[in-house]
């Protein structure tokens, strides 16, 4: 009976041949590398390519898709307590588009406090909402809320009443 580790080397193995037989459908090239993982319950593949863009997809969709899907295989038969979350990550991609997404955010709070009235940012999907919410927890002026169902979703920046959360 092996260790812990041997399990979770063999589920990062699994987890990186997964990826790999996935991307030879959609790519020539694609390297799958373990990058240093975040925590015990976590297991990060960065994937290296000439063409990340075809993985990436408009505002990391295609990306978000295949990390769910490699999250589902690899997991599967596995008793929950032994799971572990993969996150796939193209060349600092997810870093990248949570600055522009928190830089976003924060421009328009500077509109909300100077108007007085709320905005509705763009849709968004869950990672980005959740990004927009952590970025503005501190911004005293104002609270944040999601509206609408997916993928119509989107976060709402709206100004504090009378020093008051009222959070919805």
């Amino acid at each position: 009976m092996g260790n812990i580790n041997d399990f979770e080397i063999n589920l990062q193995e699994k987890a990186q041949k997964i990826l790999e037989k996935i991307i030879k459908f959609i790519i020539n090239d694609g390297e799958i590398q373990a990058i240093n993982n975040e925590g015990v319950d976590i297991i990060v593949l960065g994937i290296k390519t000439s063409n990340p863009g075809a993985l990436i997809g408009r505002h990391g969709h295609t990306l978000d898709a295949l990390q769910y899907i490699v999250n589902i295989i690899t997991n599967k038969e596995i008793k929950e307590s032994k799971r572990r979350k993969i996150i796939v990550d193209i060349e600092g991609y997810k870093e990248r588009r949570e600055d522009t997404v928190s830089k976003y955010a924060h421009e328009k709070v500077k509109i909300v406090e100077k108007t007085g009235k709320k905005i509705a940012l763009c849709y968004m999907n869950a990672v980005e909402r959740r990004i927009v919410h952590l970025a503005l927890q501190e911004e005293p002026l104002i609270i944040t809320y999601s509206e609408g169902t997916e993928p119509f979703r989107k976060v709402i920046i709206s100004p504090k009443e009378n020093g008051n959360d009222i959070e919805q």
